[in-house]
């Protein structure tokens, strides 16, 4: 909901611009409804446009240069993120979408714009749209003792882009599927009443029209200070050197733009401390859940942000030292790639992370394999 409303945009001094849009991903167990609320969302936002990963391209969702048969002349055809300029755009199974298409969100999703350089044709046309999007889990359900990282096939470079990005489960809960098994019940048997939202979508669609074209609210010092002193309380618990990285500025930004959300939804011109709260309250339900170290169960932002959180990247460090060591041991002969691995067993690593950060590196292009069997980091 506060999505829909948005935050407010704002053009500093010096020509900076940061985006009022809020951007959120879904990830969540099959059946439990995420298409269901984007196609929803999509149709009650003022201008709304869905699309699927595996259906859309990079020029489908920014712009195509198209030439015309009769004139011989070229012309743009937007995509779907132009299109949903200042509104939304619902892109549902974002984890299906080919990566070299997926790159071409990254700046409508942070620079809110699409730069197109094709046929002689150079434009930037604005994308100022919020971006909600939907992913499943690669082992289809989702696994809680992984990192969100390790859920979803998505780069940390678009995952550190959403503000927010919440987990749906599907958790057996007797009261809850007592209420949803006669939600679906009324449905099919053509009760009126399953059919009646609380608030008719078109005047809910009017109403969140009317209160992003005329309310601009403004953040007070109070509120202000509120969010200040949650980042800085935060951010203290990492002043140990071994404490991973709660939170960051880019979070900071995103609870401003919430708490604007929250005060626009009540067409007030000022953002108080209650809203100031419910953007806190957001926030903690996403560290708590996406931003976590499934290791050490601590609260560390890197898990979204790197794609690796502050326990991983010590062990494999150390795991990069030994593989130098055990070079320079050979000095300077490729080392036999099981004996890496019998060596960093030895030292109390289990084998199939050892093969995975193996697997990492090479892909990364830090080690070679310069004969089968072998490897030899790339100093």
């Amino acid at each position: 909901v506060l999505q829909l409303f948005g935050g407010v945009p704002k053009v500093f001094p010096d020509g900076v611009r940061v985006r009022g849009d809020i951007h959120l991903l879904l990830v969540g167990d099959p059946g439990t409804a995420k298409s269901q609320l984007l196609k929803y969302a999509a149709s009650i936002a003022p201008r709304g446009v869905y699309t699927t990963g595996k259906g859309s391209t990079a020029v489908g969702l920014t712009a195509a240069v198209v030439k015309d048969p009769g004139s011989g002349s070229y012309a743009l055809e937007v995509g779907a993120l132009v299109l949903a300029d200042l509104g939304l755009c619902a892109v549902d199974e974002i984890d299906k979408m080919e990566a070299k298409d997926r790159v071409a969100m990254h700046e409508a999703m942070e620079q809110q714009t699409v730069s197109v350089a094709k046929a002689g044709i150079v434009a930037t046309l604005n994308a100022r749209t919020s971006v909600l999007a939907a992913a499943n889990p690669l082992f289809g359900r989702y696994d809680p003792h992984r990192p969100v990282s390790e859920n979803i096939s998505l780069p940390p470079t678009i995952l550190s882009r959403f503000d927010l990005i919440f987990l749906v489960r599907d958790a057996p809960d007797r009261e809850w599927d007592a209420e949803l098994a006669a939600h679906i019940r009324a449905h099919h048997t053509g009760s009126p009443a399953a059919a009646e939202p609380p608030i008719p979508p078109t005047l809910l669609r009017k109403y969140i029209a009317y209160a992003r074209a005329n309310c601009k609210p403004r953040l007070t010092e109070e509120a202000g200070k509120k969010l200040e002193e949650f980042y800085v309380e935060l951010r203290s618990k990492a002043a140990r050197p071994d404490s991973p990285v709660p939170i960051t500025p880019r979070q900071l930004e995103a609870l401003i733009r919430l708490s604007e959300a929250h005060a626009k939804m009540r067409l007030s011109d000022v953002v108080t401390e209650k809203d100031a709260d419910a953007a806190i309250d957001l926030m903690m339900q996403f560290l708590k859940s996406a931003g976590i170290d499934v290791e050490t169960g601590e609260i560390d932002i890197d898990v979204v942000m790197t794609g690796k959180p502050k326990s991983q990247r010590e062990r494999m460090a150390l795991l990069w030292d030994m593989l130098k060591r055990m070079l320079k041991e050979n000095k300077g002969a490729d080392v036999k790639r099981d004996e890496y691995i019998a060596v960093a067993v030895e030292k109390g690593f289990d084998e199939s992370f050892v093969e995975k950060v193996l697997a990492a590196w090479y892909n990364e292009g830090r080690i070679v394999e310069p004969k089968p069997g072998y490897i030899r980091p790339i100093v």
